[in-house]
C-alpha cells in the first residue's frame, strides 16, 4: 500500500503542476524537520499539495588522498525520483526510487561494503591484490500519513536496499546486500501548542560474502580478521574460517522514538526527536554443520532537535543530531566432536570479547534561508560544525590494542539563485576544513604471554592511512553551476547542473597523495 500510493503520487504530481512552478524541491523537503524524521506522521505537514523530482548524475572521482578502501579513479552514476502528494487535506504520500552503478579500480582493504557498519572486518593482508570492483544498488521508499481524527495522525514508512558488489581479481569477493526498515507510529496533537508522537522502528539487513579464487590456485592467499584498528588474526583462504565458505552478516534493530513539536509563536516552532536502537547480530549460518564465528550487539542513543524562524520572506533555522552507539563484538569458541555412527556435529563454548567499541557524533548546523519566493530562496547560507570521536579496545587475549580518534569538520557554503523570465541560474560555493586527532594505538598485555600463545596479526599500513585520512589538516572546496528552465507546454522545471569538488590535505606521510578531485554533472526535472 505504501510503494503503490508512492507511484501513484508521482503519476498524479506529472499530471497536475499548475502552481508549483519555481519550488524548490530541496528547500521544501528540509524546510521542516518534521518530513524527514522516523516518525512518518509528520509528512502531514507538507507545506505544498504535491511536488517531485527526477534526475540522472554521473560522477568522475580521482585523486591519491584516499583511505585504506576507497578507489583512487572511481565513476558511478545513477538515477534518483521522488515525490510528495498530497491526496486529500488528510492524507499525504511520500515515494522514492533510486539507482547506482559504482565502479572503483585499484580498490583492496575490506571485503564489506560499508566497513563502518559491521562489527568487524576482513581485510586483505597484502597490498598487491588491488583490483577492480563494481557496486550496484537499487533502493526504494514509501511512506504515507493518514489523520484517524482531528488530533491523531498514523504514519507508516518501508525503505528497502538491495545491492551487489563485487571484486575482480583474487582474492575475489561477492557480495549480496538485502537492508530494509520499517516504522510504524503516531502523531498526537494536544493543543494548537504542543505535539507528541512515538513510533517503533524495526531493520533488519544481510550480507553475504563469498571468496572465490579464478586465477592460480597454487599462490596462497590471506586475510586479516580485524577487530579493530586493524588487528587481529589472519587466515588463509581454503581453511574452515570467515573467508572458507559463503558467510552472512546478519544485524536487527529494534528500538523507537519520541517526538516533541512546540509552536513557541506562529512563526517559531521546536522539534525534538529522541531515538533509542537495540542492534544484535552474527557472522556465520546457524544451521547445523555450519559455524556462526561471532556474535554483537550495539545501543544506539540518537537525539534530533530543530528550531525554526520564519520572518516575512526569510526562513532561518537551527538543527542539532547527536549519535552515540556502544559496541561489544564476541568470538565464538567451538569444536567439532563426533556422534555415534561418525556424523560431527558443533560445540560452542563461552565466547570471547574480541572488541569493545563506543563512538559518538554531534553535528550543528545554522541555515539561512533568504528572499523565499514561492518556495525557493534566492539566497542560501550555511553553517555547519560536526564532532566526531571514536574509542576502542581490542583484544586477543592476552594482548590487547587501545586506539582513539576524533576530528572536527567545519563548513560553510553559499547559493544564490537568479530569476531572468523562464531561466534560472544558481550559484554555490562551499569550503570545509577538518582536522583531528587521538592516539593511533596503544598496545599492551593484560596478561604475561605463555610461551605457546600467538601474537596479534595488524596491518600498520592501513591503520596509518586510516589515521591519516580522518585526521591530518585538510581543506576541501566545491564550486557549483546549475541552469535551469521553466517549460510552458508541462508546467515542468527542466534543469542541468555541475559541480567541481577538491580536497587537499596538508602534511601527508602515509597517504599516496594530498588530494582528490569530484567532478558530478546532473540533468532533471522538479514538477
Amino acid at each position: 500500500m505504501l510503494l503503490g500510493g508512492a507511484f501513484c503520487s508521482a503519476y498524479t504530481v506529472a499530471q497536475d503542476t499548475v502552481g508549483i512552478v519555481w519550488k524548490d524541491y530541496d528547500y521544501i523537503k528540509y524546510s521542516d524537520a518534521r518530513l524527514t524524521g522516523y516518525n512518518a506522521a509528520g509528512i502531514r505537514y507538507l507545506p505544498v499539495n504535491k511536488i517531485a523530482s527526477a534526475s540522472i548524475y554521473v560522477n568522475e572521482r580521482y585523486g591519491k588522498f584516499i583511505n585504506y578502501h576507497q578507489s583512487d579513479d572511481s565513476y558511478d552514476h545513477g538515477v534518483q525520483t521522488e515525490s510528495f502528494y498530497r491526496l486529500s487535506p488528510g492524507i499525504v504520500f511520500y515515494g522514492s526510487v533510486g539507482y547506482e552503478n559504482f565502479t572503483g579500480k585499484n580498490m583492496g582493504g575490506s571485503a564489506f561494503i560499508d566497513p563502518y557498519y559491521n562489527p568487524f572486518d576482513i581485510v586483505e593482508y597484502s597490498d598487491t591484490m588491488r583490483g577492480t570492483k563494481n557496486l550496484e544498488s537499487y533502493r526504494l521508499t514509501g511512506a504515507i500519513s493518514a489523520d484517524i481524527s482531528k488530533r491523531l495522525t498514523f504514519g507508516g514508512k518501508v525503505d528497502y536496499t538491495a545491492a551487489n558488489y563485487a571484486k575482480q581479481k583474487d582474492l575475489r569477493h561477492k557480495n549480496r546486500l538485502l537492508d530494509m526498515f520499517v516504522t510504524a507510529g503516531l502523531n498526537y496533537r494536544i493543543n494548537k501548542t504542543v505535539e507528541i508522537g512515538a513510533n517503533y522502528y524495526y531493520r533488519r539487513s544481510v550480507e553475504g560474502v563469498e571468496f572465490k579464487v579464478y586465477g592460480t590456485t597454487d599462490k596462497q592467499y590471506y586475510s586479516l580478521i580485524s577487530y579493530g584498528a586493524f588487528y587481529g588474526k589472519t587466515e588463509l583462504f581454503g581453511e574452515t574460517g570467515y573467508t572458507s565458505e559463503d558467510s552472512p552478516m546478519y544485524n536487527s534493530f529494534n528500538g523507537g522514538s519520541l517526538q516533541l513539536g512546540i509552536d513557541i509563536r506562529p512563526d517559531i516552532h521546536v522539534f525534538n526527536e529522541f531515538t533509542y536502537k537495540s542492534r544484535a547480530g552474527e557472522f556465520g549460518k546457524r544451521a547445523p554443520y555450519k559455524i556462526v564465528y561471532s556474535e554483537h550487539n550495539y545501543d544506539i542513543i540518537e537525539y534530533r532537535g530543530s528550531l525554526s524562524l520564519k520572518k516575512g520572506q526569510n526562513h532561518h533555522y537551527i538543527n542539532i543530531t547527536f549519535e552515540n552507539e556502544r559496541l561489544k563484538n564476541f568470538e565464538n569458541v567451538y569444536k567439532f566432536e563426533s556422534r555415534p555412527g561418525g556424523n560431527n556435529y558443533i560445540v560452542y563454548y563461552d565466547p570471547l570479547k574480541v572488541s569493545d567499541k563506543e563512538q559518538f557524533n554531534v553535528t550543528a548546523e545554522y541555515v539561512a534561508n533568504v528572499e523565499i519566493r514561492d518556495f525557493r530562496p534566492l539566497w542560501i547560507l550555511k553553517g555547519t560544525v560536526d564532532f566526531h570521536h571514536r574509542r576502542q579496545t581490542l583484544s586477543f587475549y592476552p594482548y590487547h590494542r587501545k586506539q582513539t580518534i576524533r576530528y572536527t569538520n567545519y563548513h560553510i557554503a553559499a547559493l544564490r539563485h537568479i530569476i531572468s523570465g523562464k531561466n534560472i541560474y544558481r550559484f554555490s560555493i562551499d569550503a570545509c576544513y577538518t582536522s583531528g586527532g587521538g592516539i593511533i594505538k596503544n598496545d599492551g598485555e593484560y596478561t604475561t604471554p605463555g610461551e605457546n600463545q600467538t601474537k596479534p596479526k595488524y596491518i600498520d599500513k592501513n591503520l596509518l592511512v586510516e589515521y591519516e585520512h580522518l585526521t591530518t589538516g585538510q581543506i576541501k572546496g566545491d564550486i557549483g553551476l546549475k541552469y535551469s528552465r521553466i517549460f510552458d507546454k508541462n508546467r515542468l522545471e527542466g534543469y542541468a547542473a555541475l559541480n567541481y569538488g577538491l580536497t587537499k590535505a596538508f602534511d601527508v606521510v602515509y597517504a599516496g597523495g594530498d588530494t582528490f578531485n569530484v567532478a558530478t554533472f546532473t540533468v532533471g526535472c522538479t514538477f
